[in-house]
């Protein structure tokens, strides 16, 4: 073979060999590009997937805050249906309402909560004039939005009279004193007399007075086993034999921290005026005695006085259901004598003091031993009605406008509510009823108030 021969053969096998190299280089780069592509591919579809599902998430969410929002502003609505109703009940005022039977209902429309979101509320009372059965109030708060959707919340609350004796003591603007000494418990009269029972530990002294720097209840050698109540945070001042405490409250604490409380509550309810027909009652002449009302009454019979001033061995004897209006002074005692107020058990009476109040000789003798069935209210801001008097007063004391000072060792079995309230005696005491948390009383002002309440919802 020539050489010429022989290198056209190595050229030609070279040429073969290098054109198979470069067709699997090809088809492995062919191969890399098919596997990117399927990559990128597959990254593209689970990108588009989490996108996709990222967006409905956040859509998802939008929603569910957008309709979480709307049951908000819903509820507030009902609340708002609730208010309402309560201020045309204690106010006596339909005038806006629509009445069927014993029913009133009233839509109050054009509320606008911004981003096209609008409301209303729906609302019914039912037996609004006490005509039958319980007071019952339903709110109704409806959203819609702008796309239409709408979502419900309605309130359902049964209402009844507030009770104002909440406390055993209470002061309405100003601060509860115990000056030298005293005791405070409790018991219940729906359960018996008090000495049947063992005395609790629920009775709450309390004051209104705004936040300060110094305490508003003090507790100078007093006891008081329930709860001390103020707008001071840090409770009651006390000396070393004062007393603040519970069943459970070891021996050596004198003031129990689990029973102050820095939310105190005390309804300030108006006295009514009371009018109408009935007897004026001249002052007693010095030992004698006079009957009011009668057992067979069947509503309060009404006395009018413009003082009363019982001196000697004076006696008023209330036989029956009574109302006593006084407009000036209501003094048993104060200027001598053993004078009295004897309530049977076929009595009760109401005070309606408008001048000084003076408890004192025999003071007021309620042989039924219910505090319920002797109320005295006071509205004199001038002078500072006061007791003093070794009688028992089974019943409650309601001067929300001006001071009360409790004297000696005078003793309350009730409940005793004024602006302030000073007990300057060594030894006062105040056996509180719990029953009276459950009483309403007609000779305040009806005011109502939301008793339990339920939500629901619906969209």
């Amino acid at each position: 073979m020539s050489t010429h021969a022989y290198q056209v053969g190595c050229s030609s096998a070279s040429q073969t060999r290098e054109g198979k190299g470069s067709a699997k280089r090809r088809l492995a780069l062919s191969s890399l590009r098919g596997s990117a592509l399927l990559a990128a591919l597959c990254f593209g579809t689970v990108l588009t997937i989490s996108l996709g599902s990222y967006m409905t998430l956040c859509t998802r969410t939008l929603t569910l805050s957008s309709r979480s929002a709307q049951g908000t502003l819903s509820l507030e609505l009902a609340e708002t249906g609730l208010e309402d109703a309560l201020w045309a009940l204690n106010k006596n005022d339909w005038s806006a309402w629509t009445i069927a039977g014993s029913t009133a209902t009233r839509t109050i429309t054009g509320f606008n909560f911004g981003g096209g979101v609008t409301g209303q509320v729906e609302i019914s009372v039912t037996s609004y004039n006490g005509s039958a059965g319980a007071r019952t109030i339903t709110a109704r708060g409806v959203t819609t939005a702008v796309a239409g959707s709408s979502t419900t919340r309605t309130l359902t609350s049964a209402c009844s009279e507030v009770p104002v004796f909440v406390n055993a003591v209470a002061a309405t603007t100003s601060s509860v004193a115990f000056a030298s000494g005293g005791t405070v418990d409790s018991y219940d009269s729906s359960l018996g007399s008090y000495s049947s029972q063992t005395p609790g530990y629920s009775a709450i002294v309390a004051s209104q007075a705004p936040a300060g720097s110094t305490p508003t209840i003090q507790l100078t050698n007093a006891v008081v086993k329930g709860y001390a109540a103020s707008n001071y945070a840090t409770g009651p001042s006390y000396s070393t034999s004062g007393k603040l405490i519970g069943p459970t409250t070891p021996d050596t604490t004198r003031i129990d921290p689990s029973r102050i409380s820095a939310s105190p509550f005390q309804p300030v309810i108006p006295i009514r005026a009371i009018s109408g027909g009935g007897t004026v009652l001249a002052n007693p002449a010095a030992g004698t005695t006079v009957t009011l009302g009668s057992p067979t009454d069947t509503v309060p019979a009404i006395y009018y006085s413009s003082g009363l001033n019982l001196t000697s061995t004076t006696k008023i004897t209330v036989n029956g259901p009574v109302r006593l209006v006084v407009t000036g002074a209501f003094y048993i005692g104060l200027n001598g004598g053993t004078p009295s107020i004897d309530v049977t058990t076929n009595g009760t009476l109401e005070v309606f003091a408008a001048g000084d109040i003076a408890i004192y000789g025999n003071g007021i003798n309620n042989v039924t031993n219910d505090p319920k069935r002797v109320v005295i209210y006071g509205t004199n801001t001038l002078t500072a009605p006061d007791m003093n008097t070794a009688v028992p007063l089974h019943g409650v004391i309601y001067t929300p406008y001006g001071q009360f000072n409790v004297l000696g060792n005078s003793t309350i079995y009730g409940a005793l509510i004024a602006k302030k309230v000073v007990f300057s005696g060594s030894a006062p005491t105040v056996h509180y009823d719990l029953n009276l948390r459950r009483l309403t009383f007609s000779g305040l002002e009806t005011i109502y108030g939301v008793s339990n309440w339920r939500e629901s919802f619906g969209d």
